[in-house]
């Protein structure tokens, strides 16, 4: 198993509870797109705990998810127990195993980028039905805008520990563009991209958790790891102990011509 699907797995829970839900309009958005119903065979790439997948399977659709950590795997199944049409497979895209040109839908929700592009596009478009629609989307932390000083004080640890020199920049409409515009190189049409703001408010506590399903801090050095978090956890209770994060979630969709 790959270091990133061991961070994810071995923080499930963390996973599960921290990061945050999609908001209603993507689904609506995709379900516009690409019309759902009982006939539709549906493709989850990557679908964690499945935090992504329960406005797509209320379509009544028959619904596959892939996901290699077998504690996400297990939560996900857990939480869809009681859903006739889902069916997970704990594995890889690359270990999955399917006939082409069989779903109408295949998507991914924060989980595509882990997947080398040429492969991925090009499995996904040859699994898909002609007319078939492919969506990625995902979501982007933004820094407290409410909160400039915690802001600062939180920018400067990271300075300090995680030698991070510049100061985040948010997703923006031209980056969506860009990711919706590479699928062009593999055979899709009718490409579209949308952006979508909302927040999250995080305790201390809570924003540990969260700062636990992150693989680049996880593989930051124990000793600075440690002073991170640590400062990060009293600059939040040194500010009234909430931080507000403002995330930018993005969908970019794209068909197969028929």
């Amino acid at each position: 198993m790959m270091t990133f699907e061991k961070t994810f797995d071995n923080a499930a829970l963390d996973y599960d509870k921290s990061r945050p839900a999609y908001i209603k309009e993507i689904y609506e958005d995709i379900l516009h797109y690409q019309p759902i119903n009982s006939d539709s065979n549906v493709l989850e790439i990557g679908l964690g705990t499945g935090k992504a997948s329960r406005p797509i399977l209320d379509t009544k659709c028959h619904f596959i998810g892939i996901e290699p950590g077998e504690q996400l795997a297990d939560l996900a199944q857990n939480r869809y127990k009681a859903y006739e049409n889902f069916s997970l497979f704990n594995q890889t895209l690359q270990d999955f195993v399917s006939d082409d040109k069989l779903f109408d839908l295949i998507y991914a929700a924060t989980a595509f980028h882990w997947i080398p592009e040429d492969y991925g596009y090009n499995r996904v478009f040859d699994l898909l039905k002609p007319g078939g629609a492919f969506a990625r989307f995902a979501y982007h932390a933004g820094p407290d805008r409410k909160r400039r000083t915690l802001t600062c004080e939180i920018q400067e640890l990271y300075r300090k520990y995680m030698h991070s020199e510049s100061r985040p920049a948010e997703f923006s409409s031209e980056d969506a563009q860009k990711l919706a515009k590479k699928v062009l190189a593999y055979g899709f049409v009718d490409v579209k991209h949308t952006l979508y703001h909302t927040t999250k408010d995080f305790t201390a506590d809570e924003y540990m958790a969260l700062l636990r399903t992150y693989p680049d801090h996880m593989k930051t050095l124990t000793s600075d790891r440690k002073k991170l978090f640590e400062g990060i956890y009293s600059a939040i209770n040194n500010h009234g102990g909430i931080m507000t994060v403002y995330y930018v979630m993005d969908l970019e969709l794209a068909r197969k011509p028929y």
